[in-house]
């Protein structure tokens, strides 16, 4: 059993900030490469040209997320975007106790399997202290964020059984700082 260690992940070299209209082409090469599945039409496929991905990328930032964020690491190929985070209020009034849903994680293609667990680590870790998030992790995607509660910054609090066409998913949620 390997032991996860807050501060021995958050030594790497990570940060996030809002996301701006420069990242789109990082978001155009993830397109590209299919990551974008998880976002729904027209980002299941791989035929739009430049322009209309923009267009398209843009409005659903605009209309769909509340949030999104874009995530740094040292790579291979220097310090690079290597992901995106996008999210949306669980409730439109502030007043009800309203939470942030992680609708979707990104990653890119040049981002390792180490990149996005310290990116991740990151994420979570500091903007804890802002909002709470909740994450609904579809089973193949579990082990990731169980490996990110063992850094102590989350943790596991159920099970979801009709949120993926029918098939369930791992619910967590963001300790408070």
């Amino acid at each position: 059993m390997s032991v996860w260690r807050l501060k021995k992940t958050l030594s790497r070299k990570t940060h996030f900030r809002p996301t701006e209209k420069e990242d789109v082409q990082y978001a155009w090469a993830a397109y590209k490469s299919g990551m974008l599945e998880s976002m729904g039409p027209p980002f299941d496929g791989e035929d739009m040209a430049p322009e209309t991905f923009q267009a398209e990328f843009e409005a659903q930032l605009d209309v769909v997320y509340h949030a999104a964020w874009t995530l740094f690491a040292e790579t291979g190929n220097g310090y690079l975007p290597s992901g995106l985070v996008l999210g949306f209020w669980s409730h439109p009034d502030p007043n009800y106790g309203r939470f942030m849903n992680i609708g979707d994680m990104i990653w890119f293609p040049w981002a390792s399997d180490r990149n996005k667990i310290e990116m991740a680590v990151r994420f979570f870790n500091d903007i804890r202290k802002e909002v709470p998030m909740v994450e609904y992790a579809k089973m193949d995607d579990k082990r990731f964020f169980e490996t990110i509660a063992k850094h102590g910054i989350m943790r596991r609090v159920g099970t979801m059984h009709n949120i993926y066409d029918g098939a369930p998913a791992a619910v967590f949620e963001t300790r408070a700082a």
